[in-house]
């Protein structure tokens, strides 16, 4: 009987009677020993005409098969899912897709899906083609359960080679929320991102694979000034940073952000590119507000120290990367050109003091480190010339000054 209804579809399919169609797909649900895998075939064909009311319909008595199942049988259905979405993105049917792509996480949900290698690489093909094609559609509805739900599920599998098979995973979605300058799509991924770097084996090695990608990310969206998704991609890593808890994760985290600043300052000057590198600031500029509020001194073992005195050092770095661009000027000068482009930003407008305070710390730093240069060069703003760290301030800074 099912064979007959299935044949009976396929014929109607192809003869475009939609209605009649829909009324044999119906007639299927009371089929109990229907198998998956003729059910999916169906429904490929019902894409294949692009008669998405149809796969909808066999989509939905698709679900009794996500309740239960041996091992094999949950990844073939799952492998068959992403074949599915993958015929919706090739011919547009974007609702069949999200339903074929919540019917996949239903199934990842049951209690006895396997958790080996093999299904690892089923998962990860999965979450790159479905999330891929909900980033292009720009779908964070769609986009948000899938990457958090395989990301949390990949997180607990006790096989965790994470770093080989989902970064691959990473990689195609921050290229997709790069390409189509979707920021909202940026604090979800970081989301999956710390799920996958916390469960990782080898947390150092999960994030030195990461962070190239990241660079390149960060990088293509720093190319355009004006496009505000460079400055997110770099907030949201310093955010996650911070979020770890981990020590060992700033100076790479550090060296890749100063990387994106530097291409991006050298091809459009301080203060075009300033957004790109503001949040590495802003963390130097908080940082340095709880010292002072919180400090005693020099402490090797502290974290807030360690954090101002690397956040100084690459800020200098882009100073002197974007003097160097302008044979005219020394770092201190692109120092001040930070600080007015900073003031400029209107959602910094209470935060005034904090912020030259903070710059006229890189100045003193600078010219501590750099006393050549330094030597015969003042500010030309006012502000930054009349001092603003105490004599007791500026010995709980001892362990930068």
């Amino acid at each position: 009987m099912s064979a007959d209804n299935l044949a009976l579809l396929r014929q109607q399919l192809a003869s475009g009677e939609t209605e009649a169609a829909e009324n044999t797909a119906k007639g299927l649900q009371t089929i109990s020993g229907l198998a998956f895998a003729k059910l999916a075939g169906a429904i490929q064909h019902a894409i294949n005409a692009r008669q998405p009311a149809v796969a909808l319909l066999l989509l939905a008595d698709s679900e009794r098969f996500c309740a239960a199942g041996d091992s094999a049988e949950m990844l073939v259905r799952m492998e068959e899912l992403s074949s599915l979405i993958a015929s919706c993105r090739q011919e547009k049917l974007d609702e069949p897709a999200r339903r074929a792509s919540a019917l996949a996480l239903e199934l990842l949900n049951v209690a006895d899906f396997p958790q080996s290698s093999e299904a690892i690489d089923v998962v990860a093909r999965f979450a790159g083609s479905a999330g891929s094609y909900a980033l292009r559609r720009r779908d964070l509805d769609w986009f948000s359960p899938l990457a958090l739900q395989t990301a949390g599920w990949a997180s607990r599998c006790e096989n965790r080679l994470l770093d080989e098979q989902f970064l691959p995973v990473l990689e195609i979605w921050m290229h997709r929320a790069t390409r189509h300058k979707l920021l909202e799509a940026v604090p979800i991924i970081f989301e999956a991102v710390h799920l996958l770097v916390m469960a990782a084996a080898n947390r150092s090695e999960f994030l030195s694979r990461f962070l190239p990608e990241w660079r390149i990310a960060a990088a293509t969206a720093s190319l355009n000034p004006e496009n505000p998704q460079a400055s997110v991609w770099v907030e949201q890593l310093l955010l996650w940073t911070i979020r770890s808890e981990d020590k060992t994760f700033w100076r790479p985290v550090m060296q890749r952000i100063a990387e994106v600043a530097g291409l991006a300052v050298s091809r459009h000057g301080v203060t075009a590119s300033f957004s790109v590198f503001r949040p590495l600031l802003d963390v130097g500029r908080v940082q340095l507000a709880d010292e002072l509020k919180f400090g005693s001194g020099p402490d090797e073992t502290s974290s807030r120290q360690m954090i101002l005195r690397m956040v100084c050092n690459e800020a200098l770095r882009i100073a002197e990367m974007a003097a160097h661009k302008d044979f005219s000027a020394v770092a201190g000068d692109k120092v001040e050109e930070m600080y007015h482009s900073w003031l400029s930003d209107p959602d910094y407008e209470s935060q005034t003091r904090s912020i030259e305070r903070f710059c006229q710390l890189l100045l003193i730093f600078w010219s501590q480190n750099r006393k050549r240069a330094a030597r015969k060069w003042t500010p030309r703003d006012e502000r930054l010339a009349t001092p603003l760290l105490t004599e007791e301030e500026r010995q709980k800074l001892a362990f930068l000054l």
